[in-house]
C-alpha cells in the first residue's frame, strides 16, 4: 500500500500481518484522496482503516496554525478508544491528537485547542460547544471521519453535524464508517459527500461467523435467577477476582523488554470476560452489586456515570481485574475489548441492529466467543424481527444437536427447571437478606416499566407469529444447548406431569364425595346436573374440530413445526426480496415486489390492471422492508421510515400555502401551544420545531438556532486569567520556543522567576549560626519575601503585652459605658 516505515512498525508491534478486507478496499481509495462509505460487521477493522491513511497523510506535525484532520465519534468511550488506536498507531511522528469529549474541563480543553493540534477526536456535542464558545475556524480541516455514523444521526446529533459541516471547506475528504448504514438518503445528504464510493463488505453475515448464540425463554420474575444460572452452569464463572498475569517476564522468568504480539501488558482480560446488557442505569445499579453479592468480580457502566469512574470501571475489566461488566448500550458501539468471550442480554433489544452491535463485542478480528439472551414473553416479536433480519431458522425446543447451529441457526427454549429454580431460590434469599438490594430491584422494577412504555414497537407481522410460536408445545421445551439426555428426560416428565394435573378433572362434587351407592337429594340433582353440562361440552367440541377441520381446508394452515425456516411462502411476503435478484425464481419475484392481486377479484376472473412487463411502481424493486426496518433509527416505532409507510399518511394543506407550515394539516396547526411538563406551563409549538423547547436560542453561522449556553463567555474568561490578547489564526506560522499552549502562561511564553524569598531562621545549633543571623535581619530590614510587611507578628506575649492588653480592654469599656457581663 505504499505505507511509511513508521506505520509499518507500529502495525507489526500491535501483531497484525495482514490487512482485513475492508482495510484491503478502503485504504487505497483514501489515500488516493476520494470520499468513502464503508459498511463492515462489527471487528472487521473499521478504526485503523481510517487511522492508518490518515497518519500517511499528515505524515508529521504542521508548524501553521490550524486542525488537518477531525474524527467524531457518538460516545465517549469509542472516541477514547480510537484516540489510543492514534496514538499507537502513529509511534514514531510528532503527531499531535487531541480529545474533546463531555464530562472534561473545558478549561483544559481550551488548552488542548490552542496547543496547535494536528488530529481532534471529539464527540459532536461538545465540539460544537468549543467551536462556539472559542470561535474556531475549520478552513484547515482536509480529512473528515464519521464513525458509528448511524449511531450519531440516531443519537440527535444531527443538527450538531449541520452546524459542524457548514464551516469545514468544500475541498475536505469525508469518510463514513459504521457496521449498519440505513437505506434513507436524508442522513446520507446531511453528511455533505461528494460523488462518494461505496465499500459494503459482509452483507449478507451481519454478524461475525465465529459467533454462536442461544436464547432462553424465561419468565420476567425469574430472570435474575437465569442469569445467574447461565453464569454459573453455562459460562462456568469463577468465584472472586481474577490474579493478574505478569506479561513482563518470559517463561524462564527473565524480564523482557518488549511484549508478545497481541494485548498490551495491563489489557489482557480474563478468559470468562462476559459482558451483561441491561436496559437502563437502574438495572446496572441493580445488578452489579448483586453479582457482588454472589462473589463474581463486576465492573458496572452507563451513561451518567462520571466520567473518571468510566474509566477506571472500564480499565479494571479489560486489564482483567473483574470478570463480568454490567453496561447499557453506552458500551454497544465500538469498544474493542482484547479476548470478550461472552455477550448476555439481560434484557432483550428492541431493534435488531442493537443486537447486532452488542453481540459484535465477541468474537472480533477471527475469534470465536458466545452471545446468551433472555426471552420473555413480551420479548418474542422482537425475537421474530431479529429472526427476519438475519434470515435465519427458527429452531424451538428440544432438538438433536446439530455441526454449526448455534452459529446458522435461532435457537430458541428454556432452561433445566431444577437448576434454575435452585438459582432463583439464591436470589430470593439474597433479596430478603440485604434491604439496600430490595430497594435498588424495586426501582429498576420501576424503571422497567417505564422502559417497556417508551421502547420501540414490534412489526405488526411479528406480532401475530409470535402469538403462533407462544402456543407452541416446543416454546417451552429444553434449549438444545443442554445436551445432557438425564436434564432433559427429568424436564420432559415434569411438563407431562404438570399437563396431568393441569388436566385433572375430579369424577365427584362435594356433595357426592363419599356418598357411593347411597341416595341422597344433593347427589341426585348434582348428576342430572352433570349429564346435562357433558353432554354442552361434547357438543362443543365436536363443533370446534369442524370449524378446525374445514378453516385448514380452506386456508391450508398448518400447525407451527419445531423448526421454522423464512424461505416459506408466507415470510417473502413480510420481509420482501432478497439481494441476490438472479436466484429468484419468477413466482417469488412476482409475490415479492408487487402486492397480491385481491382475492375477491382473482374469483371474479378479473385481470389485473398492471403490465407486469411495463409497469413501473412508485416502490423501489430492491427494498427489503424488513431489512429497512432493522436499519433504520426508528425501526419498528410509529414514524414513517419508509416511502411507502409515509405515502400512506401524506396530507397537504393547499390553503395555507405562503405560511411556514405548509403541508401539514390545518388541525396539527390549529393547537399553537402545548404542556411543558418540566416547566410546568404552555409553550409554543413552534419551538419544538427549532429544537429549542422554549430556551433561549442564538443564530449560529449556518443560520440554525443553537442553544445561547453555547456562548457563556467562560473561553475570553480563562484567556484574560492567562493573559493571552488572542489565540493564532488559521495559517499562521507557530510562536517560536512554544511547543504548545498551557494554562500557566501567556500562551505558551516561558518565564524566569524573579520572585525573591527570605532565608529562613537561623538555628542556634549550627556553625554558622551569626552568619544566618544576619541574612535574616538584612532581609528583615529589606523586607524581602515574608517579611515584605513587617518583621512579623509575635504570638508569644509578656508580662507587660498582657497589662497593656488589660489596660487597652478597660478603655474600651469605658468609653463605651457598657456594664461587665459578670454583673
Amino acid at each position: 500500500m505504499g505505507l511509511n516505515t513508521h506505520i509499518l512498525k507500529a502495525i507489526a508491534k500491535k501483531g497484525f500481518t495482514i490487512p482485513t478486507p475492508i482495510q484491503r478496499k478502503t485504504i487505497p481509495m483514501i489515500l488516493d484522496g476520494q470520499d468513502v462509505v464503508g459498511m463492515a460487521r462489527t471487528g472487521s477493522g473499521k478504526t485503523a482503516a481510517f487511522v492508518i491513511p490518515l497518519i500517511e497523510k499528515l505524515k508529521s506535525h504542521s508548524a501553521k496554525v490550524g486542525a488537518r484532520a477531525m474524527i467524531l465519534s457518538p460516545t465517549r468511550e469509542l472516541a477514547l478508544q480510537t484516540l489510543k488506536v492514534v496514538k499507537e498507531l502513529g509511534k514514531g511522528t510528532d503527531l499531535r491528537a487531541i480529545l474533546l469529549v463531555g464530562g472534561d474541563s473545558l478549561e483544559d480543553q481550551f488548552g488542548s485547542m490552542a496547543s496547535n493540534p494536528d488530529i481532534i477526536i471529539a464527540t459532536p456535542g461538545r465540539f460544537q460547544h468549543l467551536k462556539v464558545e472559542m470561535g474556531l475556524e475549520l478552513s484547515s480541516v482536509s480529512y473528515v471521519v464519521f464513525d458509528e455514523a448511524d449511531r450519531l444521526f440516531e443519537m440527535g446529533f444531527a443538527s450538531q453535524l449541520m452546524e459542524i459541516m457548514h464551516s469545514l471547506p468544500s475541498s475536505r475528504q469525508t469518510l463514513l464508517f459504521s457496521a449498519t448504514l440505513p437505506k434513507s438518503l436524508v442522513e446520507f445528504a446531511r453528511a455533505g459527500l461528494q460523488d462518494p464510493k461505496l465499500v459494503r463488505l459482509d452483507a449478507e453475515s451481519k454478524i461475525a461467523p465465529g459467533l454462536e448464540s442461544a436464547f432462553f425463554t424465561v419468565q420476567r420474575a425469574e430472570k435474575e435467577g437465569a442469569l445467574l444460572h447461565v453464569l454459573q452452569n453455562v459460562i462456568k464463572m469463577p468465584l472472586g477476582t481474577p490474579s493478574p498475569k505478569d506479561d513482563t517476564k518470559d517463561s524462564k522468568g527473565k524480564n523482557r523488554k518488549r511484549g508478545a504480539a497481541g494485548p498490551p501488558s495491563g489489557e489482557t482480560p480474563s478468559p470468562y470476560s462476559t459482558v451483561v446488557f441491561a436496559a437502563t442505569k437502574h438495572h446496572v445499579e441493580y445488578l452489579a452489586p448483586l453479582l457482588k453479592a454472589f462473589g463474581y468480580a463486576t465492573s458496572y457502566v452507563y451513561g451518567s456515570l462520571d466520567q473518571t469512574a468510566r474509566k477506571l470501571q472500564v480499565q479494571d475489566f479489560r486489564s482483567g481485574v473483574t470478570n463480568i461488566m454490567v453496561v447499557t448500550d453506552v458500551a454497544a458501539r465500538g469498544l474493542d475489548i482484547p479476548i470478550l468471550a461472552n455477550v448476555i442480554n439481560y434484557d432483550f433489544p428492541s431493534q435488531p441492529k442493537t443486537f447486532v452491535h452488542r453481540v459484535g463485542r465477541t468474537a472480533r478480528a477471527g475469534k470465536t466467543g458466545w452471545s446468551y439472551s433472555l426471552v420473555t414473553v413480551q420479548d418474542m416479536p422482537y425475537l421474530l424481527d431479529l429472526q427476519l433480519f438475519l434470515s435465519r431458522k427458527l429452531i424451538l425446543g428440544r432438538v438433536a444437536k446439530e455441526h454449526g447451529m448455534f452459529k446458522d441457526c435461532i435457537v430458541v427454549g428454556g432452561m433445566v427447571r431444577d437448576k434454575l429454580e435452585s438459582c432463583v431460590e439464591e436470589v430470593t434469599q439474597y433479596l430478603g437478606e440485604d434491604e439496600d438490594l430490595t430497594a435498588l430491584r424495586e426501582v429498576a422494577n420501576r424503571s422497567e416499566k417505564q422502559y417497556m412504555r417508551t421502547r420501540n414497537g414490534a412489526a405488526a407481522e411479528s406480532v401475530k407469529r409470535a402469538k403462533q410460536v407462544l402456543q407452541s408445545e416446543n416454546v417451552n421445551g429444553v434449549n438444545a444447548l443442554f445436551d445432557d439426555e438425564g436434564d432433559s428426560n427429568e424436564e420432559q416428565q415434569r411438563i407431562d406431569m404438570l399437563a396431568r394435573v393441569s388436566g385433572f378433572r375430579p369424577q365427584e362434587t362435594v356433595f357426592e364425595i363419599g356418598k357411593r351407592g347411597n341416595t341422597s337429594d344433593a347427589a341426585t340433582v348434582m348428576r342430572k346436573h352433570r349429564a346435562k353440562v357433558e353432554s354442552r361440552q361434547a357438543n362443543a367440541a365436536a363443533q370446534r374440530r369442524d370449524a378446525e377441520r374445514v378453516a385448514k381446508e380452506d386456508d391450508g394452515t398448518r400447525d407451527i413445526p419445531t423448526t421454522m425456516d423464512v424461505d416459506s411462502e408466507e415470510e417473502l411476503v413480510l420481509t420482501g426480496p432478497t439481494e441476490d435478484m438472479d436466484e429468484a425464481s419468477e413466482g417469488e419475484l412476482e409475490l415479492t415486489f408487487t402486492r397480491p392481486d385481491d382475492p375477491k377479484k382473482a374469483r371474479k376472473g378479473g385481470s389485473a390492471w398492471q403490465d407486469s412487463e411495463h409497469f413501473m411502481a412508485y416502490t423501489p424493486s430492491t427494498l427489503n422492508l424488513a431489512e429497512d426496518r432493522g436499519y433504520g433509527v426508528h425501526s419498528g416505532s410509529n414514524n414513517h421510515n419508509n416511502f411507502v409507510e409515509a405515502a400512506q399518511g401524506a396530507t397537504m394543506d393547499i390553503q395555507n400555502d405562503e405560511t411556514k407550515s405548509f403541508g401539514e394539516p390545518s388541525k396539527q396547526r390549529a393547537v399553537g401551544m402545548r404542556w411543558d411538563k418540566k416547566g410546568r406551563k404552555f409553550v409554543s409549538r413552534a419551538n419544538d420545531e427549532d429544537g429549542s423547547k422554549g430556551a433561549r436560542m442564538i443564530v449560529s453561522e449556518s443560520g440554525q438556532k443553537i442553544p445561547a449556553s453555547l456562548r457563556s463567555g467562560r473561553f475570553d474568561a480563562w484567556r484574560k486569567a492567562n493573559k493571552i490578547e488572542r489565540l493564532p489564526r488559521v495559517g499562521e506560522l507557530e510562536r517560536k520556543g512554544a511547543n504548545h499552549f498551557t494554562a500557566h502562561g501567556a500562551g505558551g511564553k516561558r518565564f524566569r522567576h524573579k520572585k525573591e524569598l527570605a532565608p529562613k531562621e537561623a538555628d542556634k545549633f549550627r556553625d554558622d549560626y551569626h552568619v544566618r543571623k544576619k541574612r535574616v535581619d538584612e532581609a528583615k530590614e529589606k523586607r524581602v519575601g515574608r517579611f515584605a510587611e513587617g518583621a512579623g507578628k509575635q504570638e508569644l506575649r509578656g508580662v507587660d503585652d498582657v497589662r497593656k492588653a488589660r489596660k487597652l480592654t478597660a478603655k474600651r469599656k469605658e468609653k463605651n459605658a457598657r456594664p461587665s457581663r459578670r454583673a
